[in-house]
């Protein structure tokens, strides 16, 4: 039962469970100019691709696993979702992911020697948005090149 204040409807808002936070993520960075260019068997790692662009943004409810690393070397940004999570922080999340790739993406481009994959070995691919503002790794976002 809802209450009402003052003459007012306040629905309580539902927090999106991670895999409709996923789903969602994924829409949203479909609409914006994304394409899916892979996803795991179990469907909790998406990996997208603005473009002809060589470069994959990562939308998943888990850190990278090594595995994902040698085999998706293309990710330079993760989006982390794994806690349940509200309409309104999951599009602030989006954004800060999107201006996270489109900053590393910026800094690759023009990476030494015209090498588009340069930085190899450096781990830059490790930065991450999440909802709660952390890295894969659960450390804060502090070498992200477009924090919020």
């Amino acid at each position: 039962m809802s209450k009402i204040h003052a003459g007012r409807h306040h629905p309580v808002m539902k927090r999106l469970t991670p895999a409709e936070a996923l789903a969602r993520a994924v829409d949203a960075l479909v609409a914006q100019g994304f394409a899916v260019s892979a996803r795991n068997t179990r469907g909790d790692s998406v990996y997208l691709k603005p473009g002809a662009c060589a470069f994959a943004l990562r939308v998943s409810n888990h850190a990278r696993t090594p595995k994902q690393r040698k085999n998706h070397p293309d990710a330079i940004t993760s989006l982390v979702l794994r806690d349940p999570t509200s309409e309104v922080a999951l599009a602030e999340a989006i954004a800060v992911a999107v201006r996270n790739f489109a900053g590393e993406r910026a800094k690759r481009e023009r990476g030494p020697a015209g090498n588009a994959m340069s930085g190899q070995g450096s781990r830059p691919c490790d930065q991450a948005a999440t909802a709660g503002g952390c890295s894969d790794r659960g450390a804060p976002m502090s070498d992200s090149p477009a924090e919020v």
